[in-house]
C-alpha cells in the first residue's frame, strides 16, 4: 500500500469550532477505514494549513476517497493531497537515473 498525506486548511465558511470538526472526524474515520483505507495518523497543525492526515491506500482511485468524503463532512475547508516515497526509496532514486551528477562541462 502506497502512504498518502492530505493537508487540510479551514476556510472562513469552516466548522463552527475544533471541537465540532474532531466529533465529525471520528465518525468519519470509521467510514473512511471501511474503504480500505488504513489511517496512519491525524494530526492539528501549526502554519499555513491546519490539520494532516496521513494515511495508506492500495491505490490512488482508493486514496481520493479520502479527501472526498472529507468535502462531503464539511464544506469549509480546502485540501491538498500528496503521495510519498518512503525516504529508503526516495534517497535510491538518484542511483537509478539516466544522467550523471554533477553534470559534465559541454565539450567545445
Amino acid at each position: 500500500m502506497t502512504t498518502y498525506v492530505t493537508l487540510i486548511k479551514f476556510t472562513s465558511s469552516g466548522p463552527e469550532s475544533i471541537t465540532d470538526f474532531g466529533t465529525a472526524w471520528q465518525a468519519a474515520a470509521q467510514s473512511i477505514n471501511a474503504l480500505g483505507i488504513k489511517t496512519v495518523g491525524a494530526y492539528g497543525l501549526l502554519g499555513p494549513y491546519d490539520m494532516m492526515i496521513i494515511y495508506e491506500a492500495p491505490d490512488q482511485k482508493s486514496a481520493a476517497k479520502l479527501p472526498l468524503t472529507l468535502a462531503f463532512l464539511e464544506q469549509g475547508m480546502k485540501t491538498e493531497t500528496w503521495t510519498t516515497i518512503p525516504l529508503d526509496e526516495f534517497v535510491k532514486l538518484p542511483q537509478q537515473l539516466l544522467c550523471e551528477w554533477p553534470p559534465r562541462p559541454p565539450r567545445s
